[in-house]
């Protein structure tokens, strides 16, 4: 734009016949780059890293795009395809591929295998320590252990998020995956309540919680256009892991120490422990593979020394309070909290259902690795979807399924083997797109250089709506009956339909309740 009319000025103007007239045509010109240059000021540094990893400040030109305001109104703005983009959505040049973009996808895929892998396991876990280690345990109090692991799993990504959008990938990657793996050497070890508490709820959680924001964020630095199609792929390693880990876990959990018959654990211990060893040679790849594109910087206060700096932004300003005040949002992420708490609880009792209706534990196993396996086209194939129909319509129409699954199928016929492979199919698809798609609708009405922060803002609430939520699940399931068990599905289905209506609700602020893609 800017060059545009430097050209105007030294070129259309100079040739001009009259010379008040081109003086005239010069001083609006003039003012009209004045405006602009006023505006430049006051826009936030944005800094970008080429293909090859350097770094450096946007042009005038690309910043100069960004606020074109006399192009837009105020609200959403109608795009010349017909696509109805939020007035959030910054217009930064977008790579939508290539060799390093596709290299951060692939790289933030094999860490999510070890993150989301690790959340999609634990009801592998859990229904092993019911049985063995915490036999004596009630169900309510194991549920906590799990139910303390994604609260601080998903609250932890508010530090990492907020470092994520301002320092880059590497730092929170590092420590992230010190933590995980080392918590899950600890739960190998574990065999008292508190044990599980520290080493997986504490320290896993910690460490899952710190990776997952930047493995979630880093693909939407380069896509824009495909970054349903881009973050599906991602998060795809997390329906492959959870389908992998319980395959090594059963190997594992059916050996024998032939030295020490007694030593009943034997089998789980190694089977964590090879867990914690492959987490730890993909997040050493991710680290390696996978880095940030954009750098939002952070503005220091005169006089403010840097340790209040660092306080102030990566503690008290880490969570986006104003964020809900914007409905689209606040209605967004009550449907992904909804969503979330109905699919780690069904996940966290899964195989504590199948046995309860004289599934085998083997058999339990299986049916958890099929709900993950289905899990890879119920990730990527709503995430396309997503890019040609719209992000908010695919995330509608997944969690009403999935709703309608557990009441149509899951409540009345989930009584038998046969039954319960074809519900853990089904229920792997159309759960896949939760992890996949819900924080793409979340970047969808947020700037890019701000999804970090908004994303972790995001399951700070989803933490806290997974503390409650577990525990209110173990306390349905109670003595185990059939009649407690029957009530568990329904609280399931009730929180994904939930879930759906607050989307519906999110989408009418954005375009109303207009069939279109959004």
């Amino acid at each position: 734009m800017v060059s545009s009319i430097l050209k105007k000025i030294t070129g259309t103007e100079r040739h001009s016949a009259d010379a008040a007239t081109a003086d005239s045509t010069l001083n609006i010109h003039y003012s009209k780059t004045s405006t602009l240059n006023d505006e430049i000021q006051e826009l936030p540094k944005l800094h970008t890293r080429d293909s090859f990893g350097n770094s450096d400040s946007e042009s005038l030109e690309t910043i100069v795009s960004l606020r074109e305001i006399d192009e837009k109104k105020d609200g959403n703005v109608e795009t010349t395809n017909g696509d109805l983009e939020d007035d959030n959505d910054d217009d930064i040049d977008f790579p939508e591929g290539g060799l390093r973009a596709w290299i951060v996808v692939f790289g933030c895929f094999l860490g999510l295998t070890a993150c989301f892998g690790l959340l999609n396991t634990i009801g592998v876990i859990e229904t092993h320590i019911q049985s063995h280690q915490l036999s004596n345990e009630s169900s309510q109090v194991i549920g906590w252990v799990f139910s303390i692991f994604l609260f601080i799993c998903f609250s932890s990504c508010i530090f990492s998020g907020t470092y994520f959008d301002r320092n880059g990938f590497k730092v929170p990657m590092i420590i992230g995956s010190a933590c995980q793996v080392g918590g899950l050497f600890g739960v190998a070890n574990s065999t008292k309540i508190w044990h599980f508490f520290l080493s997986l709820s504490v320290l896993s959680g910690f460490g899952n919680g710190i990776i997952m924001s930047p493995l979630v964020s880093a693909p939407s630095h380069y896509f824009k256009k495909r970054r349903g199609t881009a973050t599906a792929v991602a998060t795809m390693g997390g329906s492959l892991g959870g389908t992998i880990f319980p395959i090594i876990l059963r190997k594992f959990f059916k050996m024998e120490n032939k030295n020490n018959p007694d030593d009943i654990n034997y089998g789980f211990i190694w089977g964590v422990r090879i867990i914690a060893f492959i987490n730890l040679g993909l997040l050493i790849m991710s680290i390696i593979l996978a880095k940030e594109r954009i750098v939002m910087e952070t503005k220091l206060k005169e006089g403010e020394p840097k340790w209040k700096s660092i306080i102030r932004v990566y503690i008290l300003q880490s969570f986006d309070s104003k964020a809900f005040l914007d409905m689209k949002y606040f209605f967004a992420v009550a449907g992904t909290v909804f969503a979330e708490i109905s699919l780690n609880s069904a996940v966290t009792y899964y195989g504590s259902y199948c046995t309860s209706i004289g599934i085998s534990d083997s058999d339990a196993y299986t049916m958890i690795m099929t709900m993950n396996l289905c899990g890879i086209p119920g990730r990527y194939v709503p995430g396309y979807l997503s890019d040609h129909l719209g992000r908010f319509n695919i995330s509608i129409w997944t969690l009403t399924s999935l709703g309608i699954l557990m009441f149509v199928g899951w409540l009345p016929f989930g009584t038998s083997l046969t039954s319960m492979y074809v519900i853990s199919a089904l229920y792997g698809f159309f759960s896949g797109s939760i992890y996949s798609l819900l924080p793409v609708c979340i970047g969808q009405i947020s700037k890019t250089e701000e999804f970090g922060k908004r994303y972790a803002t995001m399951y700070v609430v989803v933490a806290f709506g997974t503390l409650i939520g577990i525990p209110i699940t173990g306390a349905i399931i109670g003595n185990e009956s059939n009649a407690n068990y029957k009530h568990y599905i329904i609280f399931c289905g009730v929180m994904s339909l939930a879930g759906a209506a607050c989307f519906v609700i999110s989408r009418s602020y954005c375009v109303g309740l207009k069939l279109k893609k959004f």
